[in-house]
């Protein structure tokens, strides 16, 4: 009997452990993928086959001054267009009490008081050169309940548990609203939002017009156009903290009554759908485009080019058009790492970079914290990275679980993929210029200076609180970093001019210097860098960075251009390189690097301008090129810091095994090459 009793207990064991492996490999939301997807219809919507020339008719599409600085050569201008506020259910648990408002003034060069954590000392911060543009984008997600949490006597919802949680703040208070991107079918909570979850889109209303207002007042719109705001949310799409993150920008003020988030969008063609019908066909002024970020922390997600598999073609036709449409720019670098490539992967053929590695949130190889919330069990567990499998796709939702490592999580790889796509296509659907931009969750956009960066998130402004270990989400702590910075080649600093180059992808990033650099290609003299009006030839007789064109039959000259950052902390230049990607005939993705021009070191360079040849040049490949600009290495933020404190002032944390040493970049978009039919 005893016998008998343990191997029922065994069968029942045995049973349950089937159940829990079930239950936890099994997605909550299965996709259904008889849903059709509208392609983009509107004039707004036809993405440029050419870059326009150096003087694109520019015309208002709001009231304003016209800016009396306007240079049809275009100047560079520096912003940063991911900056959160206490607007953002991240952000306000944690301590943030800076609003718009306030980050526009902080943009603006404004000294504004930091938030801290538990009664520290109070912290001022200041832009040393303040910003020429700026866009506020609170996660869109919790708005509303950010509003009625935090307002008494506003909504019925202020006395939920889930508010006064909110209103506790920790982690407790952070997680009890951000824990809805985490799903794939995240769903309000009725004691808070209301019945059908009115009173919380009725409050997201409310915050939508105060950012808008925000955003009109700190807009310069006399001849001075000192300073653009633009106005934008994030929409933040995680499920089990795998980032599909996006921030959407608006032209001008002629906006949606209500912003996109993942509760009412669940996926990413919803939301592009919504921008097409209700802003650039819904409203004559209204135009928009969505930056995808953090692209690194997504876990073969972010790029996926099998998201829509088992719909049916024309519906991945419509998505792949839309991405094109509304993709102009992807955000390559920010506080949670660098999204431009990763080395050790084995679908892209070419040498290890060494640069790959700067800065970087996730290699292969490195152990992560990660958990599941997709299945029906939620699971919390450590995992060593690895590259994406075939297994790790699942069937059900498209989406691939791990964490794991694709090369197209990285701006390198997506742009390949986006080759073979065209190639299949015709479409290409990560046609994509780049930025840079901080990602603060403490309202202190463009502040990138390794010396006195005080952090991102609250629990990063006092030095400990930066050194400290690295958590799950957004907690990169010492692996986090100043961020970088938006470029932007404009004829003026306006929103239409701004707007305008962001579209057309005449756009680079930085990882938080000033560097400013140029990329064409064309028919030029060898000798076009010595003449005083190589500018004018550049832009006359070719074309520049972010321009798609058809590959021409004989090789052509690409210039390279880049000037320092004309700030005395900023080290000066080390080299200039172009980085190659292309499809082969067998369909094979290669990447290469070439550096064009280097500096004597260990002084550097001012500035740089080189032009260079592909040799081996193929007019039949799919390919792309851009430029990446280097400077001397330089002191990470976390060994500035520490060194700047008396011995036995130093917390011991500033001990912790990084590198002390690190490079700063600029990357230009990068210019496509399409073979003749």
């Amino acid at each position: 009997m005893k016998r008998q009793w343990l191997g029922y207990g065994g069968m029942f064991l045995l049973i349950v452990s089937i159940a829990f492996w079930w239950l936890s490999n099994t997605t909550r939301y299965t996709l259904d993928r008889s849903v059709s997807v509208t392609p983009p219809q509107s004039e707004k919507s036809r993405p440029e086959k050419y870059a326009p020339g150096f003087s694109p008719p520019l015309i208002y599409s709001e009231t304003r001054a016209p800016c009396a600085d306007r240079n049809p050569l275009k100047t560079a201008f520096f912003g940063d267009l991911h900056i959160h506020t206490g607007f953002s259910a991240d952000a306000y648990p944690e301590g943030t009490r800076v609003f718009p408002d306030a980050a526009y003034r902080f943009a603006k060069g404004e000294a504004i008081d930091l938030p801290v954590e538990n009664g520290a000392e109070p912290m001022r911060a200041q832009l040393q050169t303040p910003l020429d543009f700026a866009a506020v984008t609170d996660h869109s997600e919790s708005l509303g309940e950010g509003y009625i949490c935090r307002t008494p006597g506003a909504f019925p919802g202020y006395g939920a548990r889930a508010c006064k949680t909110f209103r506790g703040g920790g982690e407790p208070g952070l997680r009890i609203f951000t824990t809805v991107h985490a799903g794939t079918r995240p769903k309000r909570k009725p004691a808070v939002c209301g019945k059908g979850g009115e009173d919380c889109l009725e409050a997201a209303r409310r915050v939508w017009r105060d950012t808008i207002a925000a955003a009109e007042e700190a807009y310069d719109r006399t001849t001075d156009c000192a300073f653009t705001s633009f106005i934008g949310y994030e929409y933040t799409r995680s499920p089990s903290g795998m980032h599909m993150h996006r921030n959407t920008i608006f032209k001008n003020a002629s906006v949606p009554k209500q912003p996109g988030n993942f509760v009412d969008y669940p996926t990413l063609p919803d939301l592009l759908e919504k921008l097409e019908t209700e802003c650039r066909q819904g409203i004559d002024a209204c135009d928009v485009i969505s930056i995808p970020h953090n692209s690194n922390l997504s876990s073969g997600n972010g790029f996926n080019t099998r998201s829509l598999e088992g719909f049916s073609e024309e519906a991945q036709e419509a998505h792949r058009k839309q991405r094109q449409a509304f993709d102009r720019l992807m955000e390559i670098t920010q506080h949670k790492g660098t999204s431009e490539c990763v080395n050790g992967v084995t679908d892209i053929l070419g040498d290890a970079d060494e640069y790959c590695d700067v800065e970087a949130i996730r290699t292969i190889g490195t152990r992560v914290s990660a958990f599941d919330l997709t299945s029906w069990i939620p699971r919390l567990y450590r995992q060593t990275l690895r590259e994406c499998r075939e297994e790790d796709l699942d069937p059900k939702d498209n989406l691939y679980k791990g964490p794991c490592v694709a090369s197209r999580d990285f701006a390198r790889g997506a742009w390949l993929d986006g080759l073979l796509e065209a190639q299949h296509s015709h479409t290409n659907p990560f046609q994509m210029g780049v930025i840079g931009s901080s990602d603060t969750h403490i309202g202190t956009g463009g502040n990138t200076a390794e010396a006195t960066w005080p952090g991102h998130i609250v629990h990063e402004t006092s030095l400990e609180g930066r050194l400290g270990a690295p958590g799950l989400g957004r907690h990169n702590r010492i692996e986090g970093n100043p961020g970088g910075l938006a470029g932007i080649w404009a004829v003026e600093n306006s929103r239409d001019a701004i707007f305008q180059s962001m579209k057309r992808r005449e756009a680079f990033a930085t990882s938080g210097t000033r560097i400013a650099p140029r990329f064409f290609v064309g028919d030029y003299p060898e000798a076009i860098c010595e003449r005083d009006d190589w500018l004018e030839i550049a832009y006359a007789r070719g074309v520049p960075m972010g321009a798609n064109i058809p590959a021409p039959a004989d090789t052509p000259t690409f210039v390279l251009q880049a000037v320092r950052d004309p700030s005395g902390e900023a080290q000066a230049l080390k080299e200039l390189q172009i980085i190659k990607g292309w499809v082969d005939d067998e369909g094979r993705k290669h990447s290469e690097v070439t550096t064009v021009v280097a500096a004597d070191q260990p002084r550097g360079a001012p500035s740089f301008c080189q032009t260079y040849r592909d040799p081996d040049y193929d007019p039949s490949q799919n390919a792309y090129y851009y430029m990446r600009a280097v400077e001397l290495p330089s002191i990470r933020w976390s060994r500035i810091q520490c060194d700047a404190l008396d011995e036995a002032d130093k917390p011991p944390l500033c001990d912790q095994p990084m590198s002390d040493r690190i490079y700063e970049f600029a990357w230009t978009s990068p210019i496509w090459f399409e073979p003749e039919p």
